[in-house]
This record gives C-alpha cells, sequence and structure tokens, in this order.
C-alpha cells in the first residue's frame, strides 16, 4: 500500500513538472540561439524569466519576452529586451521561428 501510495506521488509530481515544462523548453530553445547568434559576447539572461513570460500564441506557439545584460558589472553594462517565438512540432521539440532585440533608442548618441 505505501509503495503504490509513493508512485502514485511520483507520477503527479512528474505530471506537475511536465505541466511548465513547454515553457522552460521553449526558453532552453531561445537561450540556445541567442548563444549562436551572440558567440563571443558577454551577456546575461534569466531562463526562468524568460519561461515566466511565456504566452501562447497559438497551439503550438509560444511567444517569449525578457531582458538580456550585456557585460555585467562592467562600465559598458547596458539591458537589451528581446521577444523569441518558438513552435512545437508534432515530436513536440521546440524550434524558434523569431528572434527580436529591441534597441532602446535613449542609450544611443545623438549626432553633433
Amino acid at each position: 500500500m505505501r509503495t503504490r501510495a509513493l508512485m502514485v506521488l511520483a507520477l503527479g509530481a512528474s505530471l506537475v513538472a511536465c505541466g511548465s515544462s513547454r515553457e522552460k523548453q521553449a526558453a532552453s530553445a531561445c537561450s540556445a540561439e541567442i548563444a549562436k547568434r551572440l558567440a563571443g559576447k558577454t551577456y546575461e539572461l534569466d531562463l526562468s524569466d524568460l519561461a515566466g513570460h511565456a504566452k501562447s500564441e497559438s497551439a503550438d506557439t509560444l511567444l517569449l519576452s525578457s531582458t538580456a545584460v550585456f557585460d555585467k558589472k562592467l562600465s559598458t553594462e547596458y539591458k537589451q529586451s528581446f521577444d523569441c517565438r518558438v513552435r512545437f512540432d508534432a515530436n513536440n521539440a521546440p524550434s524558434v521561428l523569431f528572434l527580436d532585440f529591441k534597441w532602446n533608442t535613449a542609450d544611443l548618441k545623438k549626432a553633433e
């Protein structure tokens, strides 16, 4: 009886973990795409923030938004917001469809 109860609890815990795994999978896919595109740059992402800002656009597509911090703790540190659209295929594998970094024009210097 005790073994059965533990198995039910383990199954329940795994189902709860799977409930948010789609957002986490999408965040990981976005992170991998960003790493590929920003190779050689120093930046930091908060994957839990990225997954937490996932919005469903359709049955198989999520839009995630967050902020990347470049050159953290340096005098040149700046933040850049971005959007990442991820689609899940028939096998539930995520792929990045769209990645867009938003320029903060307030940080740009005016031409003299």
